[in-house]
């Protein structure tokens, strides 16, 4: 009897050894990696934080629209832990770019890296201004189809929008096309998986693209453009800087104007403020105009003059170059095409036809298209190249009639998958 006493308190012992072990593990286990033990948005709504503390990660979950750059985020941090950058547990963030928090424990010090996702918010175009179009076959859920109902100033309008979700990894938005090489609409749609909707890009010569190119990260265009105006009575060199439109890493659109320099590509708040027949500006570089900052879109196209930025009407198109000699005729009637971004998580295509292929359409000035976009809700937006060559096709049908009474062979084009 004595002898089984005393194994079960033996055994009694062991166990209670080994549950002590376990805890004592647990216990290390949460010091090794809990870093933050809360986090909180101070300055924004956030609809969701997930800490992960064994991962290095932080998700925030943002309405798309908002303004990112001045963030103020307080947070908790475990025990034995210390901010290293920023410097203080609550502190101010800029969350367009790429966001990284390092802290130190047990002199080690550790990145936390911040996501950002968005809720995506209900978009429904107007129907007074709008009529959704429905005979371009099936679209998935994401993509919708508008036709303009009203005229302009005594002029009929054939113009068409494609409204594509890009929230949340719905649609899919990319740049067709390299440096050199014609193709139609048509033959891009079909040598390229035949996305659902695609329109023309930016301006092309002889086969060639003029402007920005960026396609998944890789420039396969540059941006250094130069032209020629008269000044003093003799031909002379210009360097615009010139609007473009991409996808910025978190997903978002903006409008820019670019300007490669030394194999970097610069955007500026405002563009060189060239004139023709004034004296020209320098080449644009790091240091002019003021303020530039390199840009890393992962998708980008040039084209011009940029008509909308941070929600306000610009279309300077003057110091863009984009004069009666550049071809562009930016206050004459004419086919148009223009991209635009709509905060709530949204690409819009937009075409209008012209030179009354349709009987009294003429087309658009580019003050008409801005007026248009910016009444859709659009933040940013620019023209594309107009004339002959515009044209949108959806899941590969045409939705305005081209002025050259055919597709134009073109260099490069937007798409949505």
């Amino acid at each position: 009897m004595k002898t089984n006493i005393r194994r079960i308190l033996f055994h009694t012992f062991l166990l209670s050894i080994l549950l002590m072990g376990c805890s004592g593990e647990k216990e290390e286990d949460d010091l090794d990696f809990k870093y933050i033990t809360n986090l909180e948005v101070l300055s924004h709504k956030v609809y969701d934080v997930k800490i992960d503390n064994f991962r290095k990660t932080i998700d925030l979950l943002f309405e798309r629209g908002q303004d990112l750059s001045q963030v103020e985020i307080k947070l908790t941090l475990a025990s034995h832990v210390e901010m290293v950058h920023p410097q203080t547990a609550t502190a101010i963030y800029n969350l367009t770019g790429n966001t990284e928090i390092s802290l130190k424990k047990n002199g080690e010090v550790t990145t936390f890296t911040v996501h950002l996702r968005y809720k995506s918010t209900a978009w429904v175009v107007s129907s007074s201004n709008w009529e959704k179009k429905d005979q371009y076959g099936n679209l998935p859920e994401y993509i919708s189809v508008y036709k303009y109902k009203k005229d302009i100033s005594g002029k009929l309008v054939q113009a068409y929008i494609a409204v594509a979700d890009v929230s949340e990894g719905k649609a899919r938005f990319k740049i067709l096309g390299e440096k050199k090489g014609y193709h139609t609409p048509t033959q891009f749609y079909e040598a390229n998986s035949y996305p659902k909707v695609v329109l023309n890009g930016g301006f092309f010569w002889s086969g060639t693209s003029l402007g920005l190119m960026i396609k998944n990260g890789e420039t396969v265009s540059k941006i250094e453009t130069v032209t020629t105006r008269k000044y003093n009575g003799a031909d002379t060199y210009y360097y615009p800087t010139t609007g473009a439109f991409g996808m910025e890493s978190n997903g978002t659109f903006t409008a820019q104007w670019v300007y490669h320099s030394d194999n970097t590509l610069y955007a500026y708040p405002a563009p060189a403020p060239n004139k023709a027949g004034e004296k020209p500006l320098p080449i644009p570089s790091a240091n002019f105009p003021a303020g530039a900052v390199k840009w890393q879109p992962k998708e980008a196209i040039s084209a011009g003059p940029l008509l909308i930025r941070k929600g306000e009407y610009k279309n300077l198109w003057e110091n863009e170059l984009f004069d009666e000699a550049s071809g562009v005729g930016p206050t004459y009637n004419h086919p148009r095409s223009a991209i635009g971004y709509h905060p709530n998580g949204y690409v819009v295509f937009f075409v209008c036809e012209g030179r009354n292929k349709t009987p009294n359409t003429p087309g658009m000035t580019l003050k008409n298209v801005a007026d248009i976009l910016l009444e859709l809700g659009c933040t940013e937006a620019i023209n594309l190249d107009g004339g002959g060559s515009s044209c949108m096709l959806v899941n590969g049908q045409e939705t305005i009639i081209p002025s050259d009474g055919k597709q134009r062979t073109i260099t490069n084009m937007v798409a949505i998958y």
